[in-house]
């Protein structure tokens, strides 16, 4: 019976284990406009309420954005768009480490 308990609760974990695991994903933006600590702000209060925004890091002097999000929720393409709202301009940095699928 204790067996049959404890391999019924383990089921229900790994089911709602499986259901809950999210496409979380890199990209890696240049934002030429972002120039000053100002400009770094707006940009992440802007994408603080894109859908599926997880975590976000800036660099001022390289001018890099890192966008960690959920691609269930949300595109590459709808989150450089989503610049335009702040006045900027976003490009794709190609073949990162960052761009590629967290696994």
């Amino acid at each position: 019976m204790k067996t049959k308990l404890i391999l019924s609760v383990f089921a229900i974990f790994f089911a709602i284990n499986t259901v809950s695991a999210k496409d979380i994903k890199s990209l890696t933006l240049k934002v030429e406009d972002m120039m000053c600590e100002i400009h770094e702000a707006k940009i992440t209060n802007m994408l603080r309420f894109e859908k599926g925004v997880k975590e976000i890091k800036t660099d001022v002097p390289s001018r890099i954005v890192i966008i960690k999000y959920d691609a269930e929720k949300n595109t590459p393409e709808k989150l450089i768009k989503s610049f335009e709202k702040v006045k900027c301009t976003a490009v794709l940095v190609p073949d990162t480490k960052e761009n590629k699928n967290d696994k």
